[in-house]
């Protein structure tokens, strides 16, 4: 008969086993669910750029605006750079591999032959290259959404193994507990039961933070484009189901690049966690706030009143006025803002409130502006 010194510590090394196996099981996995988290993000800008591009690309033909030039040259290097990432390292599975080099999708030429287009507009500045941007995009458009969708079903496969190994490492505790059951005294008993609980407590926040890492942005921690996205489409079928309305207020830094030059971009970073405090104060709880992409925000508002969604603009916008940011002192904010009617979609809406936030930036800045239809 063994004793129960070593007794304890046969349990105890099973315990102790059992939970480094379970810290560096879900340790590995959240890296894993880090890097498709980064890739969706990544795919889903670059869904976002394929339609922003032909729209800047228009604002620069029809104003010949240096500065509009220099905002499609940056998106292209952005769309450009993205995607250079993508296919070195995010095409190795078969799925991704199918999507982006094989037959139908070929999505790699197509993103490089899109890339080329741009290229070329950005060069010859015509009318001709410009329509085949335009064209490309909306073929181009329904690929990528397929990309988006093969990396969220691998993540979700990733997911599903962690709750497997969650499933593996409670069989295993359990089958610890139940020899100990039978050979250790009941305080030992309690003791274990104290570890279990333990363990349990680290896989459930371990899930909680999948849960939370896969829609929320890094910096700012508000929800990211995926959750935005994911809300947009509810809120659009619910105010077609319910014959109801809400609005998108679209917010961007005024010259922000700016602050990035003359204060770096540690300082950059401080005004968009700055910004996104004011907002977290100043935004209602049933309404949808995230970080759109770069210095951009995004609110869907549920308020049904065109005139308040506009008040309640101006009143974030009079709120960062306001404010004073340590070591620059003034940082104003350009609103556009559109309300749902009846037909739109998630591309329409979105297209509307970028124009009226472009129309606050020609306007001089600092201002909110709307476009209604």
């Amino acid at each position: 008969m063994l004793k129960h010194k070593y007794i304890y510590i046969i349990v105890f090394s099973s315990l102790a086993g059992w939970a480094m196996f379970a810290y560096f099981t879900t340790t590995q996995i959240i890296k894993s669910q880090q890097k498709f988290a980064n890739i969706i993000n990544i795919t889903g800008k670059q869904r976002m750029l394929s339609q922003k591009i032909p729209l800047i690309a228009t604002r620069f033909y029809d104003s010949r605006n240096k500065e509009v030039k220099e905002h499609l040259v940056s998106l292209y290097e952005e769309m450009k750079l993205n995607h250079a990432h993508i296919i070195a390292m995010h095409t190795h599975s078969a799925a991704t591999t199918a999507i982006y080099y094989e037959d139908p999708k070929q999505l790699n030429a197509r993103v490089e032959h899109y890339l080329e287009l741009v290229a070329k507009f950005i060069e010859d500045e015509e009318l001709s290259s410009l329509y085949q941007i335009d064209s490309f995009s909306f073929t181009l458009l329904p690929i990528l959404n397929d990309a988006v969708n093969v990396f969220e079903y691998e993540s979700g496969l990733k997911t599903k193994h962690l709750l497997a190994r969650e499933l593996f490492i409670l069989i295993g505790i359990l089958l610890t507990l139940v020899l100990e059951s039978v050979f250790i005294v009941l305080p030992a008993i309690k003791q274990a039961d104290l570890h279990e609980e333990e363990l349990n407590n680290l896989v459930k926040d371990r899930t909680l933070e999948l849960e939370k890492l896969s829609v929320t942005d890094k910096l700012t921690n508000l929800y990211n484009r995926r959750k935005i996205d994911e809300t947009l489409a509810f809120e659009i079928e619910r105010a077609q189901r319910n014959n109801s309305s809400f609005s998108l207020i679209l917010m961007d830094i005024d010259k922000f690049k700016d602050v990035n030059d003359t204060y770096g971009h540690k300082t950059g970073d401080y005004v968009l966690q700055e910004i996104a405090r004011l907002l977290v104060l100043n935004v209602r709880k049933i309404d949808m706030l995230g970080r759109w992409g770069g210095e951009e925000f995004l609110i869907i508002d549920s308020e049904s009143h065109a005139e308040k969604v506009i008040e309640f603009a101006e009143k974030i916008r009079k709120v960062i006025e306001g404010n004073v940011f340590e070591n620059i002192g003034q940082i104003t904010c350009s609103f556009g803002v559109a309300h749902y009617i009846e037909g739109d979609t998630e591309s329409s809406i979105l297209i509307r409130t970028d124009k009226a936030l472009y129309k606050a930036k020609e306007s001089g800045r600092n201002c909110v502006k709307e476009l209604l239809a």
